[in-house]
């Protein structure tokens, strides 16, 4: 420990640099440390994407910053490289790193493009060219209607079924041999919520909601039994460990919330409560809730807070209502914030220098008094360049040193405005999946 006692009015002002751990619980809890944190790696949501052969921005990555004797592992969803290399982790000066549970990943081959994954409620993946993403076009629950629908349904998991082998040693090493602020996550922390729509079809699920209640919440029920199981299990063996526990979902999409307040608070936010009491009772008393929810989440923030949400993340700040002077503004006393570096325009289709600007911005409107982690707003997406992502975490760690000195801009515009005015979509030439250079 490098002096927790050096504080004066929230501000640390020891001389030597705290451990990443200490830096990151002073910013969670609003104090100024020696330096505004940095995530990449350190929760599922902070991680990036690769679909080869032309969404390349891991493997870019990579070869960029000299790591030639690895390749990216992609997982069975969404393209995600959800552990990237030890050295990137380092190389984008990261102080947070991600502990997930061990789950069964074994699947059922349907078709040369399909696969059932049996432990995830028989969810189907599809592969469209080289993207494997959840098949909302065949959702294996679209038919239950009953009760007697949901007992009939073959692919409820074994509660039983073990999902911590080696993650309580992989957990007591990076709390007990690095510095890490470890983040856990486990297996169907999307249910009952996403996890609904990734099974029965979006549409059903939220169809169910107002068509048949009393069915949804059975279903909703039976989720949320395995939720808690799986939960319990993870942070039974790692509670002692790990710093923040990572919960969900997308209330969000770009321009609103996915349903009105009043039925976010009837449908979800008891699960949602239930779901983070039940881990609450395992973590040390100081380890943190963090929430993980795209899109346009504004109505639902004070909510969220109430239930005990310590930390939000992505807040994706070109979503309705999601500026970072708003957000700071309205909740920075309140909740920490993790994230907010645009990755719809500016991170994949500015340039390195647009990118340092904007990493300033976001800096000058979320740092001040703490209460915020420097992170992509949702994970690096695969046609991202290599020299626009070093630039911008670079940037995070040369200039976000408390007290706060940030260059002024000649360009006065807040963080959205700026990004805006760049009119990103139509800058660059895209390669489509299908290899053919295309003009937006």
């Amino acid at each position: 420990m490098t002096g927790w006692g050096a504080w004066s009015e929230g501000r640390y002002e020891g001389s030597g640099e705290l451990t990443s751990r200490e830096r990151v619980y002073a910013a969670v809890n609003h104090r100024e440390a020696d330096r505004v944190p940095i995530c990449f790696g350190g929760c599922s949501a902070t991680v990036i994407d690769e679909v080869p052969p032309y969404g390349t921005a891991c493997s870019d990555l990579y070869k960029k910053v000299g790591i030639l004797d690895a390749t990216p592992q992609i997982g069975l969803v969404g393209n995600m490289v959800a552990a990237p290399e030890e050295r990137l982790i380092e190389r984008l000066h990261s102080d947070m790193h991600y502990l997930y549970a061990n789950a069964p990943t074994e699947v059922i081959e349907e078709d040369a493009n399909t696969k059932v994954w049996p432990f995830y409620f028989g969810m189907r993946i599809k592969t469209v060219g080289q993207h494997s993403m959840i098949d909302f076009t065949n959702p294996p629950m679209a038919h239950l209607e009953t009760e007697a629908d949901i007992e009939q349904y073959p692919h409820w998991p074994d509660l039983d079924t073990n999902i911590m082998d080696g993650v309580v040693e992989q957990a007591r090493r990076l709390h007990e041999e690095t510095s890490y602020f470890v983040v856990g996550d486990t297996p169907f922390a999307y249910y009952p919520f996403n996890g609904y729509g990734f099974n029965s079809g979006m549409d059903k699920w939220l169809l169910d909601m107002k068509l048949r209640p009393r069915f949804y919440h059975q279903l909703s029920s039976r989720f949320l039994e395995a939720n808690l199981a799986f939960t319990g299990q993870f942070y039974r063996g790692v509670g002692p460990y790990v710093d923040a526990a990572m919960v969900y979902d997308d209330l969000g999409t770009q321009t609103s919330g996915l349903m009105s307040l009043e039925d976010y608070r009837e449908f979800y936010k008891p699960y949602q409560a239930e779901i983070i009491r039940n881990i609450r009772r395992h973590l040390r008393p100081e380890a943190k809730i963090m929430i993980h929810s795209c899109g346009s989440i504004y109505q639902f923030i004070p909510d969220l807070i109430e239930i005990g949400i310590d930390i939000l993340n992505p807040v994706q700040p070109m979503a309705a209502r999601m500026e970072p002077w708003r957000i700071k503004k309205e909740f920075g006393k309140d909740i920490a914030v993790l994230g907010g570096h645009d990755t719809q325009y500016l991170l994949p289709n500015g340039t390195p220098e647009e990118n340092v600007v904007g990493v300033r911005k976001l800096l000058r409107e979320y740092a001040p008094g703490g209460g915020y982690v420097f992170a992509a707003s949702i994970n690096i997406q695969a046609d991202t360049p290599a020299e626009n992502v070093l630039a911008s975490f670079d940037a995070a760690l040369e200039y976000g040193g408390y007290p706060l000195s940030i260059p002024e801009e000649n360009d006065e515009a807040d963080y959205v405005s700026f990004v805006r005015r760049r009119n990103l979509p139509s800058r660059r030439k895209r390669i489509s999946i299908y290899g053919n250079a295309q003009g937006v």
